[in-house]
C-alpha cells in the first residue's frame, strides 16, 4: 500500500492531467458500460416478463389457413364445447381454455356519438384469467352471463376512459355495435335494422402494449353467447363455437403443446379433422413477437459493443501509464532484481499497481452510472416504442450489471497494465545499471 501511494503521489506530481484523465475514461467506460448492461437486463426482463413468465398463450382452431394469412373455420365444428375441456384435463401443461370469436364490430355508438373499435373478442370467464385482466371496476363475467347469453359487454380501462370518463363512470352505460339488417316481405323489399345495445357490466385492466400487439387482447369483451340470435338452439350454437378457443400452458414449449394438443383431439374426434395451433392473435398468426424479440437483440448487443469498446480504450490510459513507470523504474527495477526479487515478484508489482488504479477508476464509474442512470436510459424512451413506459418504470443500475461492469472494467484494466511489466523484467541486470 505504501509503494502504491507513493507512485500513484509520484505520477500525480509529474503528470496529473494525465493521470487524472486516465481515472476519468476508465470512469467513464466503466459507468458507460454498467449502464449498457443495465439497459440489457431491463429490457430482456421486460420481455419475458410480458411473454414468458407466465408460460405461453396459444390459439387453436378447427380449420385451416386460407391464402389471406386467416383461418376457414370449419361450420359446424369438427368438435363440441367438450373439446377445450378435454385439452386441459389430458394435457398436464395446459392450466385454462376459452373459447374465443372475432366479432366483425369495426364501430360502436354510445350517447350518440360513434366511436372507431381497435379490437373486440366474444369468449367467457376464462378469457380474463388467461390474459391477466383484472377487473377494476363492476363485477366480473360469470357462468350465468355466458348461459343465458346476457347482453353484457366488458370493456379495458383505457376504453372506459376514451368513452366515459372513468372506469367507476363507464359501469351501467350501454353501447351498441352496428344492427344486423333484417329483410322481411316478398324479395326481401322490407328491411328493419335489429339494434342490439349492450350494458357495461365490468371494466378490466388495461393489458401491457407488448401483450396487447402480441396477443390481440381485445379493448371489448363480450360473452360469446350474447351475439347468438335469441331463441336459438343454445347448447347446438355453443357447439359451432367451440371451434376455436385461447389456451395458457404453463411450458416453454410450444412444439410440445401443440403436439399434445393435437394428439388429444384427435384421439377423441378422429384423425380427420383439421387443427390449426398458432402463437399471435385471434387475426391469425403475427411477426410481432420474434420482430420484438429481434430487435431487443440488436439494440443490447449493439450498446454493449460500445460500453466495451469504450472501456478498452480507457484502459489504454493504464497502459500508458504502466509503460511509463516501466521506464522510469529500469534502474530500480534492476536493483531490486541485483538484490534477490524474482521478475514473477516485479510483475505482480505490476500488477498489483494497475489493478488498484484502475479499481479506483471503476469504483468511481459504479457512482457515476448509480447517478446517471436514470437520465441515461430515459433518453432511450423514444426508441423503445410500445415497451417504453415498462422501461421507464424499472430505468436503473441492475445489481448483476455492476458486478459485471467492474469485473470487466478490473479484468480490462488489469491486463492491460501487466503488459509493459514483462519488457520491464527483460534484459541483463548490469547492463541495465551500467546504462543507470
Amino acid at each position: 500500500m505504501k509503494k502504491f501511494l507513493s507512485m500513484l503521489l509520484r505520477h500525480w506530481s509529474r503528470t496529473p492531467l494525465k493521470v487524472s484523465l486516465t481515472l476519468f475514461t476508465v470512469a467513464l467506460g466503466t459507468g458507460i458500460l454498467i449502464i449498457s448492461f443495465s439497459a440489457s437486463s431491463i429490457l430482456n426482463e421486460q420481455i419475458g416478463k410480458e411473454l414468458e413468465e407466465e408460460g405461453v398463450i396459444l390459439y387453436a382452431a378447427n380449420g385451416s389457413w386460407s391464402t389471406e394469412g386467416t383461418i376457414d373455420l370449419q361450420r359446424p365444428a369438427e368438435w363440441d364445447i367438450q373439446a377445450p375441456e378435454l385439452v386441459v384435463s389430458d394435457i398436464d401443461e395446459v392450466v385454462l381454455t376459452a373459447v374465443v370469436g372475432n366479432p366483425p364490430i369495426g364501430n360502436i355508438t354510445t350517447g350518440g356519438v360513434s366511436y372507431e373499435v381497435r379490437s373486440t373478442a366474444g369468449s367467457e370467464p376464462e378469457y380474463f384469467d388467461i390474459f391477466s385482466l383484472d377487473i377494476i371496476a363492476g363485477s366480473p363475467m360469470s357462468e350465468e352471463d355466458l348461459e343465458n347469453g346476457f347482453k353484457k359487454v366488458w370493456i379495458s380501462e383505457e376504453t372506459a376512459i376514451a368513452l366515459f370518463g372513468s372506469p367507476e363512470e363507464a359501469i351501467g352505460e350501454w353501447i351498441q355495435p352496428p344492427g344486423e339488417v333484417l329483410r322481411r316481405g316478398p324479395g326481401g323489399q322490407r328491411e328493419q335494422n335489429m339494434i342490439i345495445q349492450f350494458s357495461v357490466t365490468g371494466v378490466f385492466s388495461t393489458p401491457s402494449e407488448i401483450a396487447r400487439q402480441a396477443y390481440g387482447i381485445a379493448d371489448i369483451v363480450f360473452p360469446y353467447t350474447a351475439m347468438l340470435p335469441g331463441g336459438s338452439n343454445v347448447t347446438m350454437q355453443r357447439n359451432m363455437m367451440a371451434g376455436q378457443f385461447v389456451l395458457k400452458a404453463d411450458s416453454s414449449s410450444i412444439e410440445k403443446v401443440s403436439a399434445n394438443l393435437r394428439q388429444v383431439l384427435t384421439g377423441e374426434y378422429g384423425d380427420e379433422i383439421e387443427i390449426s395451433v398458432w402463437e399471435g392473435s385471434l387475426r391469425g398468426t403475427s411477426d410481432y413477437m420474434d420482430g420484438l424479440r429481434q430487435a431487443v437483440n440488436i439494440f443490447t448487443v449493439t450498446v454493449n459493443i460500445l460500453g466495451l469498446v469504450l472501456l478498452v480504450t480507457s484502459s489504454l490510459g493504464i497502459f500508458s501509464i504502466m509503460v511509463v513507470e516501466s521506464l522510469d523504474r529500469r534502474r530500480e527495477i534492476a536493483l531490486e532484481r541485483a538484490i534477490g526479487a524474482s521478475q514473477k515478484m516485479v510483475i505482480k508489482e505490476f500488477w498489483s499497481w494497475s489493478l488498484a488504479l484502475t479499481s479506483i477508476g471503476a469504483l468511481l464509474g459504479a457512482v457515476l452510472a448509480f447517478f446517471a442512470s436514470g437520465p441515461v436510459l430515459g433518453t432511450l424512451q423514444p426508441l423503445l416504442g410500445e415497451i417504453a413506459a415498462e422501461f421507464s418504470s424499472s430505468a436503473g443500475v441492475k445489481l448483476p450489471a455492476l458486478l459485471f461492469g467492474l469485473f470487466l472494467a478490473v479484468g480490462c484494466g488489469g491486463l492491460l497494465g501487466l503488459l509493459p511489466a514483462f519488457s520491464a523484467v527483460k534484459g541483463s541486470i548490469s547492463d541495465t545499471l551500467r546504462e543507470g
